[in-house]
């Protein structure tokens, strides 16, 4: 029962939110990076900061795509886009004990960590200090239960090996039936949105290909690849060390807080708890967005939309995106809580509790209704000089919504 189709579901749903929580953690660190001498770099530095954020923010750009990937693979397989996850940081045990994921700014620990978690497995790497994990919990090893559950590994290489064998099996298994989510079952194509490696998945050969696309852009398996996310970092890694050389007080980003929270913590692990009134503030809307952002993403899954109505909601989504980086880098520049002096606020990505697919019926005009007062809210904050992403993204939305939708 080991090598079910449920238990393959129930993997690539957990690869689902491997991919979504790195994302938001290279996010953070990108958002917290000083920009241009007025935030004390040289000019040299500002060059090769900006440059480094270009490749985080590209590299976060990728994950977004591996993690549209995965989607694909679960609606093919049977099983449905997850976008849902843990707030940050992870519960110790939530995955494997070896894998943490946290949200800090960019300093030399959480560079190191980055390359710790995109490493092939030849690259003999150890997680840095404030990465550890707060506890040894060591999954249960593969059995024969019915209930799935998903084993320890220790690189995301093997996660995705894991799947790979698993994906074979159900074919050796099922045979024709394998693959029961078709074109039409929602899967998202380059007529929806073009990313490199994404395509519909209808057989073994399409979803190895898609396997292959991760694991060779993240890991650059079987050795790293040039243009590999561990090879991108390396070398960030090794310009950091030429820059310091030069500069020993360089410091390339604000001090965001590490493991920041909207709510007072409820547990007693340590966070930084956003009390500022104009961190607040602006905290309260870039999660705001990030819940339409997620909801769009999954509404754009639904076939029911039609190729034209869930191509607007993914471009939404992305114009969103936008403000959610405005939002953030701004976080970062402002004091997080008069308890915590020195430390700057961040976004926390917080997952709304209503995530999931809303009826095509009224989807449109209830997340309409949702950036109106999202907008307003920006253009108080963040000025209506220029059009806002916000605005934009209504606007895309607007001039197709159906005359039944409200």
């Amino acid at each position: 029962m080991l090598h079910s189709r449920e238990h393959l579901i129930h993997l690539l749903t957990e690869a689902a939110e491997v991919e979504h929580n790195i994302l938001c953690s290279y996010l953070y660190a990108a958002f917290s990076m000083k920009i241009g001498v007025e935030e004390g770099l040289t000019e040299r530095e500002a060059e090769v900061v900006a440059q480094w954020r270009r490749t985080i923010l590209g590299v976060a750009g990728e994950e977004m795509g591996h993690l549209a990937i995965v989607n694909n693979l679960l609606v093919a397989v049977g099983g449905s886009p997850h976008f849902d996850r843990p707030n940050l940081p992870l519960a110790p045990g939530y995955h494997p004990s070896c894998f943490v994921v946290r949200l800090t700014p960019f300093d030399e620990p959480t560079l190191d960590h980055f390359i710790y978690l995109e490493r092939p497995e030849e690259a003999p790497l150890e997680d840095p200090e404030p990465f550890e994990p707060a506890a040894e919990l060591p999954r249960e090893p593969p059995s024969d239960r019915l209930t799935p559950h998903a084993a320890d590994y220790e690189t995301i290489g093997q996660l995705y090996q894991a799947i790979r064998e698993l994906l074979g099996l159900l074919v050796q298994q099922r045979a024709g039936e394998a693959f029961v989510g078709s074109a039409e079952a929602g899967q998202l194509g380059p007529e929806i949105i073009d990313l490199p490696g994404l395509e519909v998945i209808t057989d073994l050969p399409t979803a190895l290909r898609a396997l292959d696309t991760i694991v060779d852009e993240g890991e650059g398996a079987p050795h790293a690849r040039d243009d590999s996310h561990f090879a991108r970092y390396s070398g960030i890694k090794r310009e950091w060390e030429e820059l310091k050389k030069s500069n020993p007080d360089f410091v390339p980003a604000f001090p965001a807080a590490q493991d920041p929270v909207m709510r007072r913590p409820v547990d007693v692990r340590e966070r930084v708890w956003i009390t500022e009134p104009d961190a607040v503030r602006r905290l309260d809307l870039a999660n705001a967005i990030y819940a339409q952002v997620m909801t769009l993403l999954v509404q754009s899954y639904d076939p029911a939309g039609g190729k034209e109505m869930r191509r607007a909601f993914v471009d939404a989504a992305i114009l969103l995106m936008q403000g959610i980086s405005m939002l953030g880098q701004a976080l970062a520049r402002l004091p997080a809580n008069p308890d915590c002096p020195g430390v700057n606020a961040g976004i926390t990505f917080a997952v709304p509790r209503n995530l999931g697919l809303r009826p095509i019926s009224g989807a449109t005009s209830t997340i309409l209704e949702r950036l109106e007062e999202l907008g307003d809210t920006y253009d108080e904050l963040l000025g209506v000089d220029l059009e806002s992403p916000v605005a934009k993204a209504y606007r895309r939305l607007e001039r197709l919504k159906p005359p039944s939708d409200g």
